[in-house]
């Protein structure tokens, strides 16, 4: 089974085009751009009513420029009038710095290229003739120079590896997309899982054909109304059908032999045949073991 994974692991790209976001949308009768259009949910909002100005609304924030459909979804009760079954998305998220290795036999932790150093120059301040440090202890002074470390002062956890054959799986383990960073727990099923979701839940690329962009939407307006009807699964507790019939009048509990037991329920099977042969009105030929004579009967016999 081949699965389109994505190499996205910044939520940050996925503001103002995730769930809560295209439901925000949906509920304000707008477009995100890339994003899917609904059908208005409310349908006693008038048009006309949106117009306000200084004689009509005097408390009301007038805007007198077009409002972008970015502001209205990201901030609902700031740039729109009747804000009603909106949600609020998360702003931002903490900065991610992880690189995905490419060539796994690279080491655990590397200098990837990708990462542009720092230097030195491009944040030295260029207006700024004397430094801070000059200025308190001296020009000249070089007093990071002298200062040295007792020789009995060791790191933290210096006798310990730095990273072991494992690592560097555990990390991709970590960073891995949902459902494959899980290995234990709940976990999903190799056919439950989605071939192309992750695929058409991103920003559709730049430059693809008008039919392209459309199916995008297409598949992100199913996603959403899934999502939207999905009702969170209520708690089931097991239950015992012996123990809810125990509790009952109409059943009891009781230890007997198995001999007891077998001939009972052949006494039960022989009143329900009879009482079902007595209801349909139905006849057997009997065989007499004794004559072998055959007759017609109406009611079984032991």
């Amino acid at each position: 089974m081949f699965v389109v994974l994505s190499d996205l692991v910044d939520k940050n790209y996925f503001y103002m085009f995730d769930t809560k976001s295209f439901f925000t949308a949906k509920a304000l009768n707008v477009a995100i751009p890339g994003g899917p259009r609904f059908e208005p949910l409310y349908k006693d909002v008038d048009p006309n009513d949106e117009d306000f100005g200084e004689f009509n609304a005097i408390d009301r924030i007038i805007f007198r420029h077009p409002i972008r459909t970015e502001y209205r979804v990201a901030f609902p009760f700031l740039y729109n009038s009747l804000p009603r079954s909106v949600e609020i998305s998360w702003y931002h998220y903490p900065q991610v710095v992880y690189v995905r290795a490419e060539d796994p036999d690279l080491p655990a932790f590397y200098f990837d290229p990708v990462i542009n150093p720092i230097s030195s120059r491009s944040v030295a301040p260029k207006n700024i003739v004397v430094s801070h440090e000059d200025e308190i202890f001296g020009y000249g002074n070089d007093e990071d120079l002298e200062f040295e470390l007792p020789p009995q002062v060791e790191p933290f956890l210096t006798d310990e590896d730095l990273y072991t054959e494992n690592t560097a799986s555990a990390i991709a383990l970590w960073w891995a997309p949902y459902p494959f960073d899980r290995r234990s727990g709940r976990t999903v099923r190799a056919e439950d899982v989605p071939l192309v979701k992750q695929w058409y839940l991103e920003h559709c690329p730049s430059g693809q054909p008008v039919k392209v962009r459309v199916s995008y939407q297409k598949l992100l307006k199913t996603y959403v109304l899934n999502e939207l009807h999905t009702k969170p699964p209520k708690a089931q507790n097991k239950q015992s059908l012996f123990k809810s019939l125990k509790g009952t009048k109409f059943f009891q509990t009781t230890t007997i032999d198995w001999v007891e037991a077998g001939l009972q329920v052949c006494r039960q099977g022989f009143n329900m045949l009879n009482l079902l042969i007595h209801r349909k009105n139905l006849t057997y030929l009997h065989l007499d073991c004794m004559s072998f004579r055959i007759s017609l009967h109406n009611s079984l016999s032991y």
